[in-house]
């Protein structure tokens, strides 16, 4: 089987990381998001199709070097549907598709595909709260009804967001309509294609889909409880360094002395956790430092970071209820109780910092010594009083 994974999206939604990398080539794990992807798939592909826009030069020049990788090209960002009719041209028989921002397990895949699948069948996964989803309604084992987003669902089972079609299914995106918010769902074009074809339906039993922010942490739990621990080349561990595992960390990184790193957190290449500090449940990007006397919670760090001596990342509200976070303007509850801060490439904090739950930090961010953050930061802070009184 061949394995189409749609990757052109412009991750609006997980501002600021996408502000200077692709949605796709966010880490986790140390490594893209749709890198697990392919390892999940690979051994059941003859080939991987990576739907992207040219622009994207961070994907494209990564997996460029796969042998079982191509790259087919979507012009404009107009839906689901639209970029997998790109891919028309170049698949045939039956083939995967997966969204570019869900995960599973290669045991996942192996289960499927132990069962023999034929085209069409769509992939389903139990949720608590299936209201912000397409939510299936099966009959045995077919999917006979697929409504997004319902206001009283007729089950939990989700859409995850992986399926096998084939040819059938660019007839159906040919008869698809653009959708009100100016794209071409392949949600649309599956009922379209259910009124002829019978939908075959598969239950997931791990699976994450990376669509918001705080999704990026569990995914990076998902990987690491499926791979376990991940040491790099030339990693100095100093004395007193405590890991629990599992933990990923990159090449030439040096944790410690005296430190303590908690499991599912990620340190990716050129690193550097110091002296009395705690990582919880990170995601802290290549060449970033967390300097001496600092605490990192439930947080994405992004590349080339400082966090200075003495800087705190609050993860849990005072009355600990969930913790929000703004997604396009709109406060958005997490169902966290526990969420740090999201911060974007090339930040750099000045000493004992303060940094409240849930708030997000623009790329080039200069923060000056003694800041307690209680809002996202989009646009540089004034140093004007702290350049006079360091001169």
């Amino acid at each position: 089987m061949q394995t189409i994974i749609l990757a052109a999206g412009e991750g609006q939604r997980v501002k600021p990381l996408t502000l200077t990398m692709s949605k796709a080539m966010i880490p986790i794990a140390n490594k893209p998001t749709i890198e697990w992807i392919i390892k999940a798939v690979e051994k059941f592909s003859d080939e991987i199709i990576i739907v992207a826009r040219k622009e994207q030069r961070d994907l494209i020049d990564y997996f460029s070097a796969y042998k079982n990788v191509k790259f087919v090209f979507q012009p404009k960002p107009l839906g689901t549907a639209h970029a997998i009719q790109q891919c028309e041209k170049h698949v045939e028989g039956d083939f995967f598709v997966f969204n570019g921002d869900v995960l599973t397990t290669r045991a996942e895949i192996q289960g499927l595909m132990k069962k023999k699948p034929k085209a069409p069948l769509i992939c389903g996964y139990k949720v608590s709260n299936p209201k912000e989803y397409g939510v299936l309604t099966m009959e045995g084992n077919y999917v006979t009804e697929l409504t997004e987003k319902p206001s009283k669902p007729k089950s939990n089972m989700i859409n995850a967001g992986i399926y096998i079609f084939n040819e059938k299914i660019f007839d159906a995106i040919e008869k698809t309509k653009i959708s009100p918010r100016g794209e071409y769902e392949i949600t649309d074009s599956i009922k379209i294609l259910m009124a002829n074809e019978k939908m075959r339906y598969h239950e997931l039993k791990k699976w994450t889909h990376v669509g918001l922010l705080w999704h990026l942490l569990e995914a990076n739990q998902m990987v690491l409880e499926e791979y376990g621990t991940m040491i790099g080349k030339n990693v100095k561990i100093k004395p007193g360094a405590y890991i629990e595992k599992p933990v990923a960390i990159g090449d030439n990184s040096v944790i410690g002395p005296n430190c303590y790193v908690r499991n599912f957190s990620s340190i990716g290449k050129n690193c550097k956790v110091g002296n009395a500090v705690e990582v919880k449940n990170c995601i802290i990007m290549d060449n970033s430092f967390v300097s001496h006397l600092s605490y990192v919670g439930d947080s994405v760090i992004g590349r080339n970071c400082n966090i200075a001596a003495g800087t705190i990342f609050g993860n849990l509200r005072l009355d600990e209820k969930p913790i929000g976070m703004k997604v396009n303007g709109q406060m958005m509850n997490s169902g966290k109780r526990k969420l740090g801060s999201i911060v974007g490439d090339n930040v750099k904090f000045g000493v004992n910092c303060t940094i409240m739950p849930g708030k997000k930090i623009w790329p080039n961010i200069h923060i000056p010594p003694c800041t307690i953050i209680k809002n996202d930061i989009e646009k540089q802070p004034d140093l004007g009083a702290w350049k006079r009184i360091l001169t």
